[in-house]
């Protein structure tokens, strides 16, 4: 009987909508991704999934290092001491997420430039989206706090600070130069990387050398 409870929030009509939603959506996600992938000429299907294994991990890591980082910066400038197994659990979620993105970030450059073309410039550009919004948003906060005379409570500008400096670097890391475009931190997710196959050389035409005739 006590297991009653239990069964009953599993199966419920909530549980199970998000339990079946959220399969159904990832699964449409992949498949548009896989379908824009395969559009672009000489991408291999095990090479796309691969590509978007290892962005998919990549973007987790700096998830986990966001997780890490983020509380411990707000924590030192707001003055509020944490205990030392937080701060240490906090630096292994930070530690985990950096290992997480570099493994993944040095495996997707086996993956062959045409099949990560297209997942590459998703990530690039889904990470891009997301610091401008941070800065946009936390930026129209601090205005409306200001203008408002609402900023009250002391520290108040801690976190607003903190989100726009991360909003920040999140889209210096993935600006690209005009002229080349792997200027970007994050060099295995740009776009169009060159190949690195060297270019025919046109073979040297001999002059025809004439005799003379004696």
């Amino acid at each position: 009987m006590t297991d009653a409870p239990l069964v009953s929030a599993m199966f419920s009509f909530v549980s199970v909508f998000y339990g079946l939603l959220v399969p159904l959506m990832t699964a449409l996600t992949l498949a548009v991704v896989f379908i824009a992938s395969m559009l672009h000429p000489g991408a291999k299907p095990y090479g796309v999934g691969s590509a978007v294994f290892h962005y998919v991990m990549q973007g987790l890591g700096i998830l986990l290092m966001t997780t890490g980082a983020l509380p411990t910066i707000t924590s030192v400038l707001a003055g509020v001491e944490l205990t030392g197994a937080t701060y240490f659990t906090l630096l292994l979620v930070f530690a985990a997420g950096g290992v997480l993105f570099l493994w993944h970030d040095n495996t997707v450059r086996t993956v062959d430039s045409a099949s990560r073309a297209v997942p590459g410039a998703i990530f690039l550009y889904t990470i891009k989206i997301i610091g401008y919004l941070i800065i946009i948003l936390w930026s129209l906060s601090v205005i409306t706090i200001v203008v408002g005379g609402t900023a009250a409570e002391a520290g108040w500008w801690i976190m607003p600070l903190v989100m726009i400096v991360y909003g920040s670097l999140l889209s210096l890391c993935t600006h690209s130069g005009s002229t080349d475009p792997h200027l970007s931190v994050f060099k295995s997710i740009s776009m169009n990387q060159r190949s690195a196959s060297p270019s025919a050389k046109k073979p040297v035409k001999k002059a025809a050398v004439k005799k003379r005739k004696r």
